[in-house]
């Protein structure tokens, strides 16, 4: 996420948890997914983080790398933790590229090719681009809560609702604590927001973050800085 998002998303996430339903269901999902990995809950931890992944949750991507490494849940392979372990690291974050590079040492030539070529679909799939592109069309989808009449009224808040964005979802009551947030639910608060009493200038000022990120990355480019591209 870029720095002009994380300042957003810090100024937003000081609102009251109960009107955070959707930050909330994010930051809860992941606790979920660390508690059962930490358990030995593989299977679970999986579904998760590649839920939490597709909604652009750069950790979620390292923790998958690691079940590839390790063999937890799914077949080992060094192949496929490289290339999960190389869409973690295009957040930046010196954790994760430090693993990347581990993982890197450890491939052979024909290893690394094979790898390569995992990574380039991950990213196009799942990387920075698509991840702000789809936020972006989510976001649109909550604006358009406010072209309701024909002179384009403006309305004071946005509120939207998701499968499984409830904050009463997953309280321990009945069968709600197996059921799963929506993408659009997760992605919502992974930049910092509620899908609820949402004001319209908040949401904009989200897609102007995401539009400078989105000019940043080109479809099927990966940048790491001097870190490593996919093409070299």
């Amino acid at each position: 996420m870029s720095k002009l998002l994380l300042l957003l998303v810090a100024c937003l996430s000081t609102q009251p948890v109960f009107a955070q339903n959707a930050l909330f269901r994010f930051q809860e999902t992941q606790k979920q997914a660390d508690q059962a990995y930490n358990n030995g809950s593989y299977a679970h931890a999986y579904k998760l983080y590649q839920l939490l992944n597709e909604a652009g949750d750069k950790f979620s991507a390292f923790r998958i790398a690691t079940m590839y490494e390790d063999g937890l849940h799914v077949e080992q392979s060094l192949v496929e933790a490289y290339a999960w372990s190389f869409l973690a690291a295009e957040s930046g974050r010196q954790k994760l590229r430090a693993y990347h590079e581990d993982i890197k040492k450890r491939l052979h030539k024909e290893q690394l090719t094979m790898a390569r070529e995992r990574a380039g679909a991950l990213i196009e799939e799942f990387g920075m681009f698509s991840y702000a592109m789809n936020s972006n069309k989510t976001l649109h989808s909550m604006l358009k809560q406010c072209a309701g009449s024909r002179v384009g009224n403006t309305c004071d808040k946005i509120s939207v609702s998701w499968p499984g964005c409830d904050i009463s979802v997953g309280n321990g009551q009945g069968n709600d604590t197996d059921r799963l947030p929506s993408v659009d639910c997760l992605r919502i608060g992974s930049l910092g927001l509620s899908s609820y009493n949402v004001m319209p200038s908040t949401i904009r000022a989200v897609q102007k973050g995401l539009n400078e990120y989105i000019n940043e990355y080109n479809p099927g480019r990966v940048e790491l800085g001097d870190f490593e591209l996919i093409d070299e």
